[in-house]
């Protein structure tokens, strides 16, 4: 039988997940393990396809390091803050999301290799809805014998822009709604000259024009479909990915073109001027739910209320330390079961530093039973530091000095 048979990661119920920029999404992942497992990292990274397809890695957060787990379920939280500078969900340029659960353990036949089980789920992310703070001007000017005007440079999708103009030069006057759309992709490989994302024309949105030059305005719509003008650029804080950015903007004009009376010249007057489109005024809309799976409705935490008081659950019996093993013993002292507890100890070293931690998962941790746990290092170390967090996701970090009388 493969190992992936025998190891099964659950994410999520729903297929129609979103969040906000700016917020923090709840994930719960769900590890199922048919027989006792060694793993060498879990955990859980947002990730999108830029135009290479090759996945780019917008967060990741650690949910387990390098150990052992008894066959069992696990079940842990994690908020994954979707920071300000996220590039939100854009369908018309393929900017799509998934949350991706992914455990890697050794290979069973090749210890040089390593397996890799994934589990992922769509997400989208979307803007929160906020109320324009930049104030319309008007736009006035003069330009080879053409006088235009607009009260103002900033409008909604659906609205009517009003452009009011003079001239004794011309014979026909055009004004054109131009969008500017793009996708922004700088990396390593490409640099700006990403060749797989293709310079785009601008897009007509609308079209105006007329010959009575005594009619003194033109009207034009602005669809009620018009993205609103953005400039969205992400940039990584890792330094594996330094010299990558992405991003997506969307920019709008008016073109305006202008055709004289033969006795002024045959060259055109051509020019665009830029406009804002901001979005429509909305209720505020909630936060979707979708990665979040019902609440573990297995028994009560042990730990409820009781972090300040821990030795009344647990108790650390004794550390002993043979050659470079210590040996930690812990006591379950309460009256109940544990499930899926898990023990992560580090080392600390020169009272700063902690050592490379060691991970193990216990499926039940019954009531007054001792378990033993045997951390290697070859570090001089003064204390064991232990984080102990279970399927209730309450967590107890503790402090243990490895001189401390026990009893």
């Amino acid at each position: 039988m493969l190992l992936r048979n025998l190891i099964e990661l659950k994410l999520s119920r729903s297929e129609n997940s979103s969040t906000f920029i700016g917020s923090k999404l709840k994930v719960v992942a769900r590890y199922i393990f048919e027989e006792d497992t060694s793993i060498l990292w879990s955990g859980i990274t947002l990730l999108t396809n830029p135009p290479c397809a090759k996945e780019l890695q917008i967060l990741k957060e650690e949910i387990f390091s390098k150990g052992f787990f008894e066959a069992g379920e696990y079940i842990r939280e994690k908020d994954l803050l979707i920071n300000s500078n996220v590039v939100p969900s854009i369908k018309n340029r393929k900017i799509n999301y998934f949350i991706n659960l992914s455990l890697t353990h050794p290979h069973p036949a090749d210890p040089r290799n390593e397996l890799v089980i994934n589990k992922t789920q769509t997400l989208e992310i979307k803007q929160k809805p906020t109320i324009s703070t930049k104030l319309p001007n008007p736009i006035s000017f003069s330009l080879s014998g053409l006088n235009v005007l607009l009260n103002k440079d900033i409008f909604k999708p659906g609205e009517t822009i009003k452009i009011s103009f003079s001239s004794e030069v011309l014979k026909q006057l055009e004004i054109r709604l131009l969008q500017n759309a793009n996708l922004v992709c700088f990396c390593n490989a490409y640099g700006k000259d990403c060749h797989l994302v293709e310079e785009l024309p601008p897009a007509i949105a609308g079209d105006a024009k007329t010959t009575d030059m005594e009619r003194n305005f033109l009207l034009l719509k602005v669809p009620e479909i018009a993205e609103p003008s953005h400039n969205f650029l992400w940039e990584p804080i890792e330094k594996e990915q330094f010299g990558h950015r992405y991003g997506d903007y969307s920019k709008w004009s008016l073109l305006i073109i202008g055709k004289r009376k033969p006795e002024f010249g045959r060259e055109p007057i051509k020019f665009e001027v830029p406009i804002t489109i901001i979005k429509k005024r909305v209720t505020e809309e909630k936060s979707g739910t979708g990665l979040l799976i019902e609440p573990y409705s297995g028994s009560g935490s042990l730990f409820d209320g009781l972090s300040s008081k821990f030795q009344k659950i647990y108790k650390v019996i004794s550390i002993n330390s043979e050659a470079e093993n210590y040996i930690l013993k812990i006591k379950n002292i309460s009256d109940t079961d544990i499930f899926g507890v898990t023990v992560r100890i580090a080392g600390l070293h020169e009272g700063l530093f902690e050592t490379t931690p060691s991970l193990i998962g216990f499926n039940i941790w019954k009531k007054n039973e001792e378990k033993e746990i045997i951390y290697k290092t070859n570090k001089n170390i003064s204390a064991l530091i232990s984080e102990i967090s279970d399927n209730t996701q309450k967590k107890i970090k503790i402090q243990s000095p490895i001189s401390s009388n026990f009893f």
